[in-house]
């Protein structure tokens, strides 16, 4: 693949990401069950984990086309900061006074793309080991080391040849994202409108 073509695609894909799926994607789990129940979003964000963890152990893209092999990845880590973003909206979808409420998905877009670029930015030196979670997810990154330490795992978490790093990294990436979001949505829900504070004066 030209790199050029690589790089508007991949600034296309971010823009539709960002923009356009966490919406549509709510609009239609909201066509399976609506009221979306809060399991449902759980559910696929372990399916699309799950599919991610199996296309990096099987190899799906060829090595050969690290191009493909990088878009394919970009793809499934905004795929799970996009469930991140919605799946813990449910609780609050009635409570937030924000008309449409789903019109804050692209903020909290936004911050779990700024995250992911963080994280990509976190690279070892060649041969080396690759770096602990905690710089790069700072919220739920010493969990993650914090597990590998106690269960004496780290030469196959940080391994360079291994992919238990990147799979890690993904949950990390979305147990971040979602807390963010929770958190935001928690705040929203308990703000007043703008319309009833004009009215209450």
């Amino acid at each position: 693949m030209n790199e050029t073509l690589f790089f508007i695609l991949l600034v296309m894909i971010v823009l539709i990401f960002l923009l356009a799926v966490p919406a549509l994607l709510y609009a239609g789990l909201k066509k399976i069950a609506d009221p979306v129940p809060l399991w449902l979003p759980l559910l696929l964000s372990g399916i699309v984990l799950l599919v991610l963890a199996g296309s990096l152990q099987f190899r799906v893209i060829n090595n050969s086309d690290v191009l493909l092999e990088t878009l394919e990845m970009a793809i499934l880590m905004l795929l799970v900061i996009t469930l991140a973003v919605i799946s813990p909206f449910p609780p609050f979808e009635k409570k937030i006074r924000i008309d449409p409420p789903i019109a804050i998905f692209p903020l909290l877009s936004l911050v779990g793309v700024y995250l992911l670029f963080l994280a990509s930015l976190g690279e070892s030196l060649e041969g080396g080991p690759l770096s602990w979670f905690s710089p790069l997810l700072p919220l739920t990154g010493w969990i993650l080391d914090g597990a590998a330490a106690s269960l004496h795992i780290q030469d196959i978490v940080y391994a360079p040849g291994l992919q238990m790093h990147t799979i890690l990294l993904a949950t990390g990436l979305y147990l971040e994202v979602f807390i963010i979001a929770g958190l935001f949505y928690a705040l929203l829900s308990v703000l007043p409108r703008a319309k009833d504070e004009i009215q209450g004066k």
